[in-house]
């Protein structure tokens, strides 16, 4: 549609004569003002009818139109990320992010079902066309499998022969023996006659299996392996904290609609064996070979090798790229040094041990996806929303390794460079995925400025390892620090006064370090719980850090302790693991000491809270004792809270709403006794808990909710979703949407089975 004026700016008083322009230049252009101001609620009015034209097509539409758009064609509405309402709170807290909206990635995917409607109406029942509909309403990578395939079948030569339905797995084959129960077993069973469930009944001639991969592939390109011990050691990890983490696979776009997905596209942990026999296949190609495997291969634009269009995994030593023929699989749980040139890797814990001819090594840099379930404490996932916005005037200054005059190269160096200029207000942007060994103090006493940001990068996540901790000394109540899309290794000490601490997609890694211990050397001796955030409550003998506010958003963290005298701790969509201990206490020898007021939004908290108060807390899941001091103000509301815990009044919280319709079930209030009732809450209180995936932080699915816990947390939030900090990926909603669809596209008389294999 046409614009009413092609003038970049003053649109309307350009489209008068240029008589009455001239008139109004001589009079100090009163005209142009008045008409400037009219020019707003014409450019808005403009804006509305182009989107009204647009809204006319589901591609382009307001999320709003598309119930309307689907009515046209006749589709059955589902939850959609349209309805989803999470970030009122961030955009009150962060107005100078770049924005303008915080709502999140769900996974709900309203617009793409309804834009494809007349498309899987075409293709409607086939096993392809199903399974890309389960890809496509949930977001989550899906394999259909039709269960009759797998079923023993009696060979006869009268009956059509169906040699791969044998009774009798080949037992000479690792490959075949390591899928057995996985969505890609090519072993046969006899009937199953139970109804399929996530733990069986699947082998049966109506059922058809859908297995549902809800982990994600994280890219971590160029990230700097962590070696053991001292220099010249030939042991690594290939997660940078130095932990046991399993090596995942990319996930790949499948070439033909028609055909059904394989083991290398869906995103799970590289089975050894898969990757073995991939190595073996590539040694046994005749010469040349072609320089990459389907898991290991070179990046584009690295050089010397070809690049592999869908590598999983890469390593570079001392700028050397390291080629296949020298990769090895191993089983390192016990580390063995592997021969001359070669490299030895183990995909199920992420370790690597370089041959003799490469060590010693002073950089060792690796190209590896990791297992992640959502969106959170940084990644080299997309925040663009999420970064201090370019409109902010201050003074950027870049950290990365080209060694150009323009940028740093270390945090350090960038924070000395911060110092020199008198600390004005300052963006220091990390543009790389590098290790940083750092040990910074940050001095805000008498700074130019009223803040200073650390930040990631788009699309990366620099890794910061603290000799001790990040130190925030001298006072300065006005001042803000804030740290976005950073993964760090070590702890925040404010000693002295700090006016908002702000945490954006970071992590401070829960307990300091989760490295593991050398094995040759000796143990060290076991310490307290190290907190990840501190703030000093006196600093030179006044009060200290009155003002503070600790403002948290996908953030992981361990324990918090801030005093109670700071106004408050405001988090959203975080993790607060106090490994053990409280995850938030105050200040002073003792456990029971309070923290300041709180305000929580989707969060999990494992350990004892102990808070001055609660302002709000929702779709939080408190699995520790709360104990609060300030009971009248406040509300908690679809929460788990741990029994035994005082809070503000609840809504909707768990386990206690559970406990109430149970006993409203079983009976009266006359025809129940109170040993009864209380039998009947301690049966109900030891169903309905948290119970996770995995509670150690580093591994792929921490913190996810486990597929036999309680129902009334995994759909305990008021939308319906799950409570706790994965409560933005709306998977309740997914798993709906998809039986939903289901029901209309899946052919008479065949029964779904939706099975999650992470």
């Amino acid at each position: 549609m046409p614009a009413y004026s092609q003038a970049a700016d003053h649109k309307l008083w350009n489209l008068l004569p240029s008589i009455l322009r001239e008139r109004d230049a001589d009079q100090g252009y009163p005209l142009r003002a008045l008409l400037d101001i009219a020019e707003e609620q014409a450019d808005a009015l403009e804006a509305d009818i182009e989107q009204l034209g647009r809204n006319a097509f589901v591609e382009t539409c307001e999320p709003w139109a598309i119930p309307y758009v689907g009515a046209l064609v006749g589709t059955t509405l589902l939850a959609g990320d349209n309805r989803v309402q999470d970030a009122a709170t961030a955009e009150a807290l962060f107005e100078d992010l770049e924005g303008p909206s915080f709502v999140t990635t769900t996974g709900l995917r309203s617009r793409t079902d309804t834009l494809k409607t007349v498309y899987y109406r075409r293709r409607k029942s086939t096993l392809p066309m199903l399974e890309e509909l389960a890809r496509d309403v949930t977001g989550w990578a899906a394999h259909a499998v039709e269960f009759f395939e797998r079923l023993v079948w009696s060979q006869w030569v009268r009956n059509r022969l169906r040699m791969h339905a044998l009774a009798t797995p080949d037992l000479r084959s690792v490959e075949v023996m390591d899928r057995i129960e996985t969505a890609f077993d090519t072993t046969c069973r006899t009937v199953d006659v139970r109804p399929p469930s996530q733990f069986g009944g699947w082998e049966n001639i109506p059922n058809i299996g859908f297995y549902l991969w809800r982990l994600r592939s994280l890219e971590l390109p160029q990230i700097t392996a962590r070696r053991l011990g001292g220099a010249g050691d030939f042991r690594y990890h290939l997660s940078v904290l130095g932990n046991d983490a399993p090596l995942f696979s990319k996930l790949r776009r499948e070439g033909d609609e028609t055909g059904l997905a394989t083991e290398l596209h869906v995103p799970q942990a590289i089975r050894p064996a898969k990757f073995f026999d991939d190595l073996s296949a590539y040694f046994a190609l005749p010469l040349p070979r072609p320089g990459f495997t389907a898991f290991y291969g070179a990046p584009a634009g690295m050089g010397a090798l070809p690049p592999a269009p869908d590598a999983s995994l890469f390593v570079v030593v001392d700028g050397a790229e390291v080629p296949p023929d020298d990769i090895r699989c191993r089983n390192l749980e016990t580390w063995a040094q592997p021969l001359a040139n070669q490299v030895a890797i183990d995909v199920v814990r992420g370790r690597m041990t370089l041959g003799a001819n490469r060590v010693p090594a002073e950089r060792v840099e690796v190209w590896r996806f990791q297992g992640v379930p959502g969106e959170l404490g940084g990644g080299t996932y997309r925040r663009t929303a999420w970064l201090i916005s370019d409109d902010v005037p201050a003074r950027r200054l870049r950290v990365n390794a080209s060694g150009d005059g323009d940028s740093f190269a270390s945090l350090g160096d960038a924070l000395a460079g911060w110092a020199a200029a008198g600390r004005p207000d300052t963006i220091i942007r990390i543009e790389d995925n590098r290790s940083y060994d750092e040990n910074p103090t940050i001095q805000i006493a008498g700074a130019q400025g009223r803040f200073l940001a650390i930040e990631a990068a788009d699309g990366v996540r620099p890794h910061i390892r603290l000799a001790s901790r990040l130190r925030v000394q001298g006072a300065n109540p006005d001042f803000t620090l804030t740290l976005g899309g950073l993964l760090i290794e070590g702890a925040v000490d404010i000693p002295g006064s700090l006016g908002r601490l702000r945490l954006i997609h970071t992590t401070l890694v829960p307990g300091g370090s989760i490295a593991e211990p050398d094995p040759d050397a000796p143990p060290a001796p076991a310490g307290p719980v190290i907190p990840s955030v501190r703030a000093s409550a006196v600093l030179n003998g006044d009060p200290a850090n009155t003002e503070l506010r600790v403002e948290m958003a996908f953030s992981i963290t361990g324990q918090i302790r801030v005093p109670e005298s700071a106004e408050g701790i405001f988090a959203l969509d975080c993790a607060i693991d106090g490994q053990g201990a409280q995850a938030i206490r105050g200040l002073g020898p003792s456990a029971a000491a309070s923290g300041p007021a709180l305000h929580l939004e989707r969060c999990t908290l494992r350990g004892d809270v102990n808070a001055r108060q609660i302002d709000l807390a929702t779709e939080t899941i408190f699995d520790g004792v709360v104990t609060v001091e300030r009971r009248q103000t406040g509300c908690v509301r679809f929460s788990y809270v741990t029994p035994g815990s005082g809070t503000p009044r609840r809504y909707r919280c768990q386990p206690g709403l559970a406990e109430r319709a149970e006993i409203a079930r079983i009976g009266t209030a006359g025809t129940l006794t109170e040993a009864e009732r209380d039998a009947i809450r301690a049966r109900v209180r030891a169903r309905v808990r948290p119970e996770y995936t995995s509670e150690d932080y580093g591994d792929p699915a921490y913190l996810q909710l486990a597929l036999l816990g309680a129902k009334e947390i995994a759909t305990g939030a008021e939308d319906g979703s799950e409570m706790g900090v994965w409560c933005h990926l709306k998977q309740p909603q997914r798993a709906d949407n998809l039986r939903t669809r289901l029901e209309e596209y899946l052919p008479f008389g065949l029964d779904p089975g939706i099975i999650y294999v992470t």
